[in-house]
């Protein structure tokens, strides 16, 4: 609440950098194969101890069961939600079957508490959905080309499922094609690739596609992006690394999500690491299926991880596969749930129409009746 605040200072010693350390290696898809094989017990170990330091000596004031993190410092590489309330079995080396605080809590995340408070209640109506999934096979400048998404464009059609809007692919998805998009209140979902630059935040970029003969390099940098005035409920940012950027100690981290805030959007969802293509398609495609029957994105996005989770064999249950996507900002809906109380409404309506009806024709039929 806004009139009620509790604070409980804990030091980040180097014991916990070494455990924040160990979660921040094991997103690099680099190092998973090694990881899986060779330091499950550290990396299961790090996820508990993080559970045992951060939310333990707070669990008993929760009031409820979404939690909102404003996270600082190191505090920003941690996927909450894969933390373990307890060390696996000592006869366990996979996933499967570990209860991940996900089964307990939803998870979302803020910069501050002042934006939380400042943007709820905004659009909340079912706008449209412009996506962008660039090929990159007409990149005019030269340089290494970047492979296509593999799960891109199955991930963006099944958006369109639930919801209408226009999809830009392959050489449509240039930069200025969105730039001349962002004008409208719409929801962005950009499926591509990003670079982030932990140096410095400002030359972060999304990658977009360019037109044969073009001189414009696609990138879309972070400075622009923040500079830009966009009236966006939603950017979903199905990218690498878009959660990721510079650290600056009490602002958190200046990514490629936080430019979108800073922009005007309502909400990112954003990526920690680079994530998985066919569990990112799988997570993404449910992720819009529950916002179209009216959830709050956080609820949205728990739903949607539980049923990846439910779903998968355990040698692709780890958190690398699935607790890479974030949501940032509010968590209204986008489209409005009516509920029971509507369907009542209506239902009544119906019955009295049908009983008008009757009382209609029996009028009629006696009065025919009379005048015989």
């Amino acid at each position: 609440a806004r009139d009620h605040l509790l604070f409980r200072e804990t030091s980040l010693d180097s014991l916990f950098i070494k455990n924040a350390e160990i979660l921040r290696k094991t997103a690099n898809p680099a190092l998973f194969a090694v990881v899986q094989k060779n330091n499950f017990n550290d990396y299961t170990g790090a996820l508990n101890y993080m559970y045992l330091n951060l939310i333990k000596p707070v669990e008993e004031l929760f009031s409820g069961s979404k939690l909102i993190l404003i996270p600082d410092e190191e505090i920003g590489w941690l996927p909450f939600d894969a933390f373990l309330k307890s060390k696996p079995e000592a006869d366990q080396s996979d996933y499967e079957g570990l209860h991940y605080l996900i089964h307990d809590y939803t998870f979302s995340y803020a910069y501050s508490s002042s934006l939380i408070f400042s943007t709820t209640g905004r659009l909340k109506k079912a706008p449209v959905v412009f996506s962008f999934s660039p090929d990159y096979g007409n990149r005019s400048l030269s340089g290494k080309v970047p492979e296509s998404l593999k799960g891109a464009v199955s991930e963006i059609e099944s958006v369109y499922k639930w919801f209408r809007g226009k999809m830009f692919t392959g050489n449509e998805a240039t930069k200025a094609n969105f730039v001349l998009a962002m004008r409208d209140p719409a929801i962005f979902h950009l499926a591509m690739h990003s670079m982030s630059d932990s140096a410095n935040s400002r030359y972060s970029y999304m990658l977009f596609d360019t037109h044969k003969g073009s001189q414009e390099d696609g990138k879309l940098y972070n400075y622009e992006i923040s500079l830009s005035r966009l009236k966006s409920p939603m950017v979903v940012l199905s990218a690498c690394n878009s959660g990721t950027g510079t650290l600056y100690y009490g602002e958190g981290l200046m990514s490629l999500a936080r430019g979108f805030i800073l922009a005007g959007a309502s909400s990112v969802i954003k990526t920690a690491w680079d994530v998985n293509d066919e569990a990112s398609s799988a997570i993404i495609t449910r992720f819009y299926y529950h916002l179209s029957k009216g959830e709050q994105k956080n609820d949205a996005m728990r739903l949607a991880k539980l049923e990846y989770l439910k779903k998968s064999s355990p040698a692709f249950t780890s958190p690398y596969f699935w607790a890479g996507y974030e949501v940032l900002g509010e968590n209204a809906p986008v489209v409005r749930n009516y509920g029971l109380r509507v369907l009542i409404v209506i239902s009544l309506i119906l019955i009295l129409a049908g009983v008008s009806l009757i009382i209609y024709f029996k009028r009629r039929s006696i009065f025919s009746d009379r005048s015989r």
